[in-house]
């Protein structure tokens, strides 16, 4: 009887091993499907600026409370 159940645990384990591998197939599909968006140079270096001044002067910027607030709204 311990037998049995031993080789029903180790095909769980190997059927467990194969989904994870199956999981992230599927992840790097979908990845290579999203195109991922560009950002113009300009706008880059400008968002850029931008993190460097609030990190900067943190007061101009939101709190995290803040953040979550306008992100849910």
């Amino acid at each position: 009887m311990s037998e049995s159940v031993q080789v029903i645990i180790s095909r769980i384990e190997r059927i467990e091993r194969e989904l994870e591998k199956l999981k992230l197939e599927l992840l790097k599909l979908q990845a290579e499907k999203d195109e991922t968006e560009i950002l113009p140079e300009e706008e880059y270096q400008a968002l850029k600026r931008r993190a460097e001044h609030l990190r900067e002067n943190p007061e101009e910027g939101l709190s995290a409370d803040e953040a979550i607030k306008e992100l849910l709204s």
